[in-house]
């Protein structure tokens, strides 16, 4: 028997084989890993938008006095902090309202603000 007979791979080829295919297991971990990351940024942008218009809708009903006023959401939500302005716009019959929502993410501080204008 021939070494032209003998069927099969060499070891050197099943090693490279391997390297690549660990190669690209790692490259579709890191993409997944990345997707899933971004996936649950948005859904936390997604909850502090949605949190920070219910608070304006909430000022907006009345005509609100001015203050400043801050807290942290009720379960399930206190992950979530807010601060919320209302300031005189330039006319008289009119405040600008600001709400900025608050929370930790990946241990840094991520913020989302709203402004509106109530009138008389």
């Amino acid at each position: 028997m021939t070494m032209a007979d003998r069927k099969g791979f060499t070891l050197l080829e099943v090693l490279v084989s391997l390297s690549i295919l660990a190669t690209t297991l790692l490259l579709a971990y890191q993409v997944m890993s990345g997707a899933i990351s971004a996936s649950e940024r948005s859904e936390r942008w997604t909850v502090a938008s949605y949190l920070a218009e219910s608070m304006v809708l909430d000022v907006l009903d009345s005509f609100p006095d001015t203050a400043e006023t801050e807290g942290k959401f009720s379960p399930p939500m206190q992950a979530y902090a807010w601060k919320r302005s209302i300031r005189q716009a330039a006319h008289a019959d009119a405040r600008e309202v600001e709400v900025v929502v608050l929370w930790n993410s990946d241990g840094r501080e991520e913020r989302l603000s709203i402004t509106a204008l109530a009138v008389k």
